[in-house]
C-alpha cells in the first residue's frame, strides 16, 4: 500500500477519536441513540478542526447495521465502503469546483431516487459558501421538502456568506480552534505509535504554529520527521515552522535586559541570514514576552509551569513586570505596522532598542542638587526640550503618579524638569495626575520655543530641506529613512523642531547617533549649528488647537510647508484663494 500522509491515516474513525470538539461529538450521538438525526447539519469553523471528519462519521453511524451504541462499527461492508468513499450513495462534493446552478440540479435529481445498498443517503458539501446565489436557491428547494431517505452535511469556514434561508433550515454546529494542550496530546499519541524521540517544547511549538488546526499539526509533525529522521526537538520544530528557537529568543531577552546591544544585533542578522522574517520573529517574541510574564506570576507554584519553561525562570525572575507588559504593548504596535514600513528590519530594530531598560535614577537625589532644580529658573535648550518631548511621552504612568508637578522653566537636564523637577512625592495626588502633568510640561516646552520662534530660520530650513535628506543620506542611509517622515513645523536661532505621525520614527531620530548625523547636515546645509527636537503630530496639533502660544500657526501654512517638503519648494505652487 503506497504511503499516506498522517492526517489521512490519523483521521478521526469513530465519535471517540474526534478531539476538541466535546459539544459536537455528544449532541450528535444522542440524535443518533435517540432515532433524531435531523435531515440537514451545517458544519463550520477553522480550517482542519475536523468538520469533513465528523460528517464521514455520521454518514458511516446512520447506516450502520451493527453500530455499537451511537458508534460505527467500522467493520460492515457498509463502514468500509463509506470509509474508503466507493459506497456511490454517499457523496461527497466539493462545491468550490462544482459551485454552479447545473450541478445542483444533477443533485436534486439524484436525490429522489433510494439508496440502494444501505439505509440513508448522505451527502457531504464541502465549502458550501463558494456555490452561487443561483445555486442556493436550487438547494433550497430540496432542503425544504427533502426525501426521508436522504441527509445532508455543510461544512464551510465562512458561515457568514451563506444565505439565511439555507441556515434556517439547517441544525449548525460551530467546531472551535482545538486547543494547544489538546494538540500536543494528540502528537504525543503519534510519536508514541510512530516511535518518534520528541521534546515537549517542540511539540507546543508545532501545536502554536498550527494555529488551532489538527491537521496543520500533523503536517507540522510529520514535516519535523521526516527533516531530523525521526527526532522531534524544539530546534528543529523551529526551523520547520519558521520561528525561531525559544533558548534564542532568551539570549536576546538577557542581553536587552543587560543593556548588550551588540549580541542583540548579532542575534537579529543570524536570524535574517536563515531567512527568518521580521513579523515573524516579532510574534515569536511577543509570545516570549506573554510567557515570561505568565511565569513569573506563577514562580510561587510550579506545578502550574510546564516542565520545558521552567527554565524561564531564571530570566523571568530578572524581568520587572512592569517591563514586560511595555514590552508586549510596544511590540505589539510594532507587529500591526510592519505591513506599513518599507524596511521591517529598521522598524524592528529600532523596536528592540527601545525596549532597552533605561539607567536607574537615583531614587532620593543630593538636596542640593533638588535647591538648585527649584532655585534657577533659566530658559530650557534646545537640546533638553527636544529630550523632554521624547521622554514626557515615553514615561511610565507609574513613575509619574507619585512626583509634584515641575515649573515651566527649569535648568538642568529637561529629563529631570519633566520627571523629577520638585522630587517632593504626594500620596494623595489623582490617579492620573502625572499623565496630565506630563502632558502640560510638553505643551509649556512647545510654548518656549514658540516665543523665539523664527519664521525665517523655518522657510529656510523648508527651502532646503530635500538639500539637508540628500546630505543625511550621504553619511547614514537609516537616518535618511527615519527622516523622510519628518516635517520642520518650527525653528527657533538654533533650533528646529520635527514633526512624526509614526512613533517610531520619532523615536529613532531622537538617538544620539541618528541626532548627530542629523544635526551636522543642517549645520552645513544651513550654514548655522541648528540642534533638532522630534514630537508627534498629534502633540503638536493638541498644542497649535489648545495653547495660546500656538494660535498664530495656520493649518494652511503647515499644509504648504509639509507639500514643499515632500515635493520641493520650486515644483509647489501656492495661490491665495479668490
Amino acid at each position: 500500500m503506497s504511503y499516506q500522509a498522517l492526517y489521512r491515516s490519523w483521521r478521526p474513525q469513530t465519535f471517540a477519536d474526534l478531539v476538541g470538539q466535546p459539544h459536537v461529538k455528544r449532541t450528535l450521538m444522542h440524535a443518533i441513540l435517540r432515532g433524531q438525526v435531523a435531515h440537514a447539519y451545517l458544519f463550520s469553523g477553522p480550517r482542519g478542526t475536523g468538520k469533513t471528519s465528523t460528517a464521514k462519521i455520521l454518514a458511516r453511524a446512520v447506516n450502520c447495521p451493527h453500530r455499537q451504541g451511537a458508534e460505527p462499527c467500522n467493520e460492515c461492508a457498509s463502514c468500509r465502503s463509506i470509509a474508503a468513499g466507493t459506497n456511490v450513495d454517499v457523496e461527497e462534493i466539493d462545491a468550490a469546483s462544482n459551485r454552479g446552478v447545473d450541478e445542483i440540479r444533477q443533485l436534486r435529481e439524484k436525490v429522489q431516487y433510494a439508496p440502494t445498498g444501505i439505509d440513508r443517503k448522505v451527502y457531504i458539501i464541502d465549502e458550501v459558501h463558494m456555490l452561487t446565489p443561483e445555486a442556493f436557491n436550487a438547494l433550497l428547494k430540496t432542503l425544504e421538502e427533502p426525501p426521508s431517505h436522504t441527509l445532508f452535511v455543510l461544512a464551510t469556514t465562512e458561515p457568514h456568506k451563506i444565505p439565511g434561508t439555507i441556515l434556517s433550515r439547517c441544525q449548525r454546529f460551530d467546531f472551535r480552534r482545538i486547543g494547544e494542550e489538546v494538540i500536543v496530546e494528540r502528537l504525543k499519541e503519534i510519536c508514541l505509535a510512530k516511535e518518534w524521540q520528541w521534546e515537549d517544547e517542540a511539540l507546543l511549538k508545532i501545536a502554536a504554529a498550527a494555529d488551532g488546526g489538527m491537521r496543520d499539526a500533523l503536517g507540522l509533525l510529520e514535516q519535523t520527521a521526516a527533516f531530523s529522521e525521526g527526532t522531534i526537538s524544539a530546534e528543529n520544530a523551529a526551523h520547520v515552522v519558521g520561528g525561531v528557537q525559544s533558548s534564542a529568543l532568551l539570549q536576546l531577552v538577557r542581553a536587552l535586559l543587560d543593556r548588550q546591544l551588540l549580541p542583540a544585533m548579532n542575534l537579529l542578522m543570524d536570524w535574517y541570514a536563515a531567512g527568518k522574517d521580521s513579523s515573524r520573529i516579532v510574534s515569536e517574541l511577543l509570545q516570549l514576552m506573554r510567557d515570561l510574564f505568565i511565569v513569573k506570576l506563577s514562580a510561587h507554584d510550579l506545578g502550574k509551569v510546564p516542565a520545558f519553561q521552567q527554565g524561564y525562570l531564571e530570566v523571568a525572575k530578572d524581568c520587572p513586570a512592569d517591563w514586560l507588559m511595555e514590552s508586549m504593548r510596544q511590540l505589539g504596535e510594532v507587529y500591526t505596522n510592519l505591513r506599513y514600513v518599507d524596511q521591517p528590519r529598521l522598524a524592528l530594530e529600532a523596536a528592540l532598542f527601545r525596549l532597552v531598560p533605561s539607567e536607574a535614577r537615583p531614587e532620593n537625589p543630593p538636596a542640593e542638587a533638588v535647591n538648585r532644580r527649584h532655585s534657577n529658573k533659566a530658559q530650557v535648550s534646545p537640546r533638553d526640550a527636544g529630550d523632554a518631548l521624547v521622554s514626557t511621552e515615553a514615561e511610565p504612568q507609574g513613575q509619574l503618579e507619585n512626583v509634584q508637578p515641575a515649573e515651566p522653566q527649569v535648568s538642568g537636564p529637561a529629563q529631570s524638569a519633566f520627571d523629577d523637577a520638585d522630587a517632593r512625592t504626594t500620596a494623595n495626588l489623582p490617579k492620573r495626575t502625572g499623565t496630565r502633568n506630563s502632558a502640560k510640561r510638553k505643551m509649556e516646552v512647545l510654548k518656549q520655543l514658540h516665543e523665539r520662534a523664527r519664521p525665517d530660520v523655518l522657510q529656510a530650513a523648508l527651502d532646503r530641506w530635500n538639500d539637508v535628506l540628500d546630505d543625511v543620506r550621504g553619511q547614514r542611509i537609516q537616518t535618511h529613512a527615519w527622516l523622510m517622515n519628518g516635517t520642520a513645523v518650527l525653528a527657533t536661532e538654533n533650533a528646529l523642531v520635527l514633526s512624526f505621525s509614526s512613533r517610531i520614527h520619532r523615536d529613532a531620530v531622537m538617538k544620539p547617533d541618528e541626532r548627530a548625523a542629523i544635526e551636522e547636515s543642517l549645520n552645513r546645509v544651513l550654514g548655522r549649528p541648528m540642534q533638532i527636537m522630534a514630537l508627534l503630530h498629534s502633540d503638536w496639533e493638541t498644542y497649535n488647537q489648545g495653547s495660546p502660544g500656538g494660535e498664530s500657526v495656520k493649518p494652511e501654512t503647515d499644509l504648504a510647508q509639509r507639500a514643499m517638503a515632500l515635493f520641493g519648494r520650486e515644483i509647489v505652487e501656492i495661490r491665495d484663494g479668490e
